[in-house]
């Protein structure tokens, strides 16, 4: 049985037509909770869970599990565009769940999209790190604009290359 067959997934699409959603786009949400449905099925099969149908995977979805799933899609290179896109049907599919009353908590709190032309994960500590970096090189004196600039960008190159090898230290 296809996931997107689903009669919950089947009553999120059904809803996104009645509230006036073109066709293009709920194609978009169809393959966007697809993709995510697929990624979920595989995540959980490393745990030893096997789900096959919607109601199975909702237990072990949250914010956690949906950070999982934004980073997959970043160390894949899929482009922020994309990531946000499904991010933000993932925010509409939430948002169904809980008003329908399958679910009690919105477990995409917290999951923000992903900045364009940032890399995903430059995002939050990363990124305040680089931004320290540049405020202390903005307090000396002996540091030009341009200087600091091509530091920054220096330091964001790096942290991107270090990340696609798998090197970041934790907590960066």
């Amino acid at each position: 049985m296809q996931l997107t067959n689903d009669k919950t997934i089947k009553e999120f699409l059904s809803n996104l037509q009645i509230e006036g959603k073109s066709a293009v786009s709920i194609k978009n949400y169809k393959s966007d909770i697809g993709h995510f449905l697929a990624w979920a099925m595989l995540k959980l099969k490393t745990f030893g869970t096997f789900a096959e149908n919607v109601a199975e995977i909702i237990p072990f979805i949250n914010s956690h599990f949906f950070a999982e799933y934004k980073n997959y899609m970043a160390e894949n290179n899929i482009k922020n565009k994309t990531i946000n896109r499904r991010l933000s049907t993932l925010r509409n599919f939430s948002h169904f769940l809980t008003s329908s009353g399958l679910i009690d908590t919105d477990f995409m709190q917290g999951i923000q999209n992903v900045g364009i032309g940032v890399a995903s994960r430059m995002q939050g500590i990363s990124t305040d790190i680089v931004d320290r970096f540049k405020e202390s090189l903005t307090k000396s004196e002996k540091v030009s604009a341009n200087t600091i600039k091509n530091y920054v960008s220096d330091v964001k190159s790096f942290l991107d290359w270090m990340e696609k090898k798998g090197n970041l230290p934790n907590g960066i």
